[in-house]
């Protein structure tokens, strides 16, 4: 067991770093400051979910995941196999989203989206069963708040003179709020929009 929590503590500190580059690219996309967006991800809670997908017989009769998209930051997704199954929503309109060996999916999640005022959108996604194939998933999900709270960033309304396309949140409210839409089929992020 401790050569595996050994492999995993590496690798968690390795998503972390990706993590905080990830943002880094970002904060300079959106013409602010670094810190402004990294430091949202800084020393925040970060949570991982090995996921074993086995094959099914009659994958039209199930589903892997159901549609959703992620609550937190930022989601880093490593599939360790070549079997398909991750879709995304777009235009109404489910796509497959093809594995390739060696990379990450990096999907934007809810709370990245507030952060952002809505530059850079949360993906709806869902995972199909395949009736051959297996399919395993090490996904990192990294959290992000400024103050306490989860609102636009700030550096990010100053630079466009925008107003927040979002209220703000305190973030054990918004962790509260998030359980209750999932359980409800519902995307919490939509209560936020201004």
């Amino acid at each position: 067991i401790d050569i595996h929590r050994d492999a995993l503590d590496k690798y968690s500190a390795e998503m972390t770093k990706l993590a905080m580059r990830i943002a880094s690219i970002m904060a300079t996309d959106l013409g602010v400051d670094q810190e402004a967006l990294v430091g949202a991800f800084r020393d925040k809670q970060q949570s991982m979910a090995i996921h074993h997908y086995p094959p099914c017989r009659h994958p039209d009769k199930v589903i892997g995941i159901t549609p959703h998209s992620d609550g937190l930051g930022l989601t880093l997704l490593l599939q360790l196999d070549d079997t398909p199954g991750l879709q995304i929503r777009k235009d109404g309109r489910w796509l497959p989203v093809r594995p390739r060996p060696g990379t990450f999916i990096i999907n934007v999640a809810d709370i990245l989206e507030v952060l952002t005022n809505g530059a850079y959108k949360s993906v709806e996604h869902r995972v199909l069963a395949d009736a051959e194939k297996g399919r395993t998933t090490i996904v990192t999900f990294h959290e992000a708040y400024v103050d306490g709270m989860v609102k636009p960033i700030p550096e990010v309304l100053k630079l466009n003179g925008a107003e927040a396309r979002y209220k703000s949140i305190e973030r054990i409210e918004y962790i509260k709020g998030n359980f209750v839409a999932l359980s409800e089929g519902t995307r919490f992020l939509e209560s936020l929009k201004i």
